[in-house]
């Protein structure tokens, strides 16, 4: 199965926490570190954290967490936003590649 990285959309319920999105990074760790460093949040533990990020390497099917940030809704829609041009460039940037 190998190695790939996501990131998770994570939200705080009353049935505890539910994961409700996850975009696929692909194989490259240092391209899932990059986008994930260039998102919005707040990198510290916070219990009152209603929306959480986790970037997550999934190694033979096994999710191991790497890294997390808990969001408000004005960083939720900032790192969707940056999280789409980030991998919006590297899949146009593999297709040249390619060419």
């Amino acid at each position: 199965m190998g190695t790939s990285f996501e990131i998770s959309l994570n939200m705080k319920t009353l049935k505890g926490l539910e994961t409700y999105a996850s975009f696929y990074l692909g194989v490259d760790q240092q391209f899932a570190e990059r986008i994930f460093g260039l998102m919005r949040g707040e990198r510290e533990i916070m219990e009152n954290s209603v929306i959480s990020m986790d970037l997550t390497k999934r190694q033979d099917g096994i999710p191991y967490p790497i890294s997390i940030l808990h969001c408000n809704w004005e960083h939720l829609a900032y790192n969707t936003k940056i999280i789409t041009k980030e991998v919006f460039k590297e899949l146009n940037l593999e297709q040249n590649r390619s060419l």
